[in-house]
């Protein structure tokens, strides 16, 4: 029973100490959000749409046709991002310089088309990798709503969008929260790390310490 009971306490303890893993949730309830409006830009070339955020921040947004489709195309009125025609669209946040990609914590949209649209997620998690998450979903007649939140500390790194036996006739009302620093982040040293780390610091202090007290006993020596 004490064996048990140890053996109870010391996995407590390392799921404890286990960092958590990426999450990313789909709702469909309410796509209100808090993020901002992305507008379109430009059209950079024949497969790829810029767009801009219409709130304090500067980043651009990628809209990457990956089907191929010469009928991709968006809202030229300035207003919010609307692109039209595609099986297979991509879906990447970058800095106002456009050359560093950049993670967000939500992904909210609309889609008219039919088919089954099929979703993947690339999470940036806290350690610097990547994990991708699939979800996927009949689109009904009318606007199909999609609001994808990053928990857990991670970030949402690439979206595609893939449409099996139909085509997204209409993508629009896309609004992100961006996230604050660019770039990967490093990991989080665990405990058990901090702990080695600590250990090893002590050590080389004392090895100073003691090459110290070496150096002033040679010293009185030849004094």
């Amino acid at each position: 029973m004490r064996r048990l009971l140890l053996s109870s306490i010391a996995l407590l303890g390392l799921l404890a100490v286990t960092p958590a893993k990426a999450d990313i949730i789909l709702d469909t309830t309410g796509l209100g959000g808090t993020g901002n409006n992305v507008t379109f830009s430009s059209i950079a070339s024949t497969n790829l749409i810029l767009g801009t955020l219409n709130g304090q921040n500067n980043e651009v947004v990628r809209f990457l046709d990956l089907s191929g489709n010469s009928n991709f195309s968006g809202a030229a009125n300035g207003n919010d991002i609307k692109i039209v025609n595609t099986s297979d669209l991509d879906i990447t946040v970058w800095d106002s310089l456009n050359t560093t990609q950049l993670g967000v914590t939500r992904d909210i949209f609309s889609i008219k088309g039919d088919g089954t649209l099929l979703v993947r997620v690339t999470a940036l998690e806290s350690d610097g990798t990547f994990k991708d998450f699939n979800f996927s979903q009949a689109l009904s007649t009318g606007q199909n709503g999609f609001d994808f939140k990053a928990i857990n500390g991670e970030y949402i790194w690439d979206v595609d969008l893939k449409v099996v036996g139909g085509t997204i006739t209409d993508f629009e009302h896309f609004r992100i929260d961006v996230r604050a620093v660019p770039g990967p982040v490093a990991g989080v040293p665990e405990p058990s790390t901090w702990a080695m780390m600590i250990l090893g610091f002590a050590g080389l202090g004392f090895m100073g310490y003691r090459r110290s007290r070496k150096d002033q006993g040679l010293a009185l020596s030849a004094a």
